[in-house]
């Protein structure tokens, strides 16, 4: 299913850890339209402002897999509102910076582990925070 010109649901809701655990990851019917809104408000304009490639990965998790990959229990992946993302061709800082001054979303987080950093983005129906921390441990 086509949620953008550029995304679509089985992106958003791909994980090789629910494929190797056996997770059904199915989203249901507000979760879809959840993911609709975050590729239509933010992940759609940055994938046309760059004109390149926006790499998902980690879009929508139900609870299980949620679990399973450590997330926050109250993560806005269970509910298909967030997205983490890079941009294999592009200075993450400079992408951050641009979501920050020309999108709305409701959390931007700039992340980083030992092994690699990433762009967490949500986006709401309702009243969008503008939560923005850019150098977040996770």
């Amino acid at each position: 299913m086509q949620l953008t010109k550029n995304f679509t649901l089985n992106e958003m809701t791909y994980s090789s850890t629910a494929v190797a655990n056996d997770i059904d990851n199915r989203p249901s019917v507000a979760v879809v339209e959840n993911l609709k809104r975050l590729c239509v408000n933010v992940l759609q304009p940055l994938r046309e402002h760059y004109n390149c490639p926006v790499i998902i990965s980690s879009g929508y998790r139900c609870v299980e897999l949620n679990k399973k990959v450590g997330g926050a229990r109250n993560s806005q992946h269970l509910l298909g509102e967030a997205a983490d993302f890079i941009i294999p061709s592009k200075n993450l800082k400079d992408v951050f910076e641009w979501l920050r001054l020309n999108l709305e979303y409701d959390q931007l987080l700039y992340e980083y582990n030992s092994r690699c950093r990433w762009i967490h983005v949500s986006f709401h129906s309702g009243l969008n925070r503008r939560q923005c921390i850019d150098n977040y441990k996770a």
